[in-house]
């Protein structure tokens, strides 16, 4: 049995690098990360020869969810609820857009995670994380305080995140818990969830992101929940590894005004909570010593 664990060091050395080519989250960042977990599979292939292997998210698998494009369309053509996607490239298009009433969106990079490279827009409102000097978008360079800057009406900017690598959709207008903003993360092992818990921010903040100044909320606000919209995002995140095909994920699901469930983010290599909130390190080992294997 072998369990995969993010490689923080080929990383650091060989994708998000010091210096490295374009804006945080673009393709090369996945093609990389692809070749990468190939040359991983082969080597695991070639060591273990002649021997079943188990792996807990295979290695092929382990990098789909980093394309967001193709996650949301696979997850999308199956059945699960995911925010609505906006595929024009015109800024033109994009002004009628958030001109409608009530119309809010999301300009993502395609290729990232951890709640960096996001632009948020709506009528009399837009905010980024990236910077912008000089007519070039700017990466800030750490993982951790990618704060939201005012950038209405900079039609340059808008222009220029256009031509990046990113995924356009409509932002989900969140329920309310307490007057926060939130989310649930929901860590899955096969079909079952192990541990849901929510992501809170303050209502005026434009995303839940730990690693971004969200923060880890009370597991006792789920039960100002119905009952049936927990059961259904429970059932949205185990429908999604499955359809994804991977074994292990954090499930990132959100909670429109009117209750109904979006799958909004997978991530394969899941951040784990600290032990004194959730021991899910060992949830996870008991798991595996549990499950019936092949």
């Amino acid at each position: 049995i072998i369990y995969l664990f993010f490689p923080f060091a080929y990383w650091d050395k060989n994708i998000e690098n010091k210096g490295y080519k374009g804006v945080y989250g673009n393709v090369e960042f996945y093609d990389k990360f692809r070749v990468f977990w190939s040359d991983i599979h082969r080597t695991l292939e070639k060591v273990y020869q002649g021997k079943k292997i188990q792996f807990i998210n295979h290695p092929l698998k382990v990098a789909i969810d980093r394309d967001k494009e193709v996650t949301k369309t696979i997850l999308s053509e199956n059945g699960v609820n995911v925010p609505m996607s906006c595929y024009t490239r015109e800024y033109k298009d994009i002004l009628k857009l958030i001109n409608q009433e009530g119309k809010k969106l999301f300009l993502k990079v395609r290729y990232g995670s951890m709640g960096k490279g996001i632009t948020y827009m709506e009528k009399g409102n837009w905010k980024t994380n990236f910077r912008f000097e000089d007519g070039k978008i700017i990466s800030p360079r750490s993982d951790y305080g990618w704060t939201f800057m005012n950038i209405t009406g900079n039609i340059d900017f808008l222009k220029e995140i256009l031509t990046k690598d990113i995924v356009i959709e409509e932002a989900i207008d969140s329920y309310k818990l307490d007057d926060f903003i939130f989310d649930l993360r929901l860590h899955v092992f096969y079909d079952r969830v192990l541990y849901v818990y929510p992501r809170v921010n303050e209502k005026d903040a434009v995303t839940t992101n730990i690693s971004q100044g969200g923060r880890a909320g009370s597991s006792s606000l789920l039960k100002k929940l119905p009952k049936n919209v927990i059961d259904k995002a429970f059932r949205s995140a185990v429908k999604t590894i499955k359809i994804v095909g991977v074994d292990f994920a954090g499930v990132d699901v959100m909670i429109s005004t009117d209750l109904k469930v979006y799958v909004v983010e997978l991530n394969a290599f899941p951040g784990f909570p600290k032990v004194g909130r959730f021991n899910l390190s060992k949830r996870v080992i008991q798991q595996i010593e549990d499950k019936k294997w092949d």
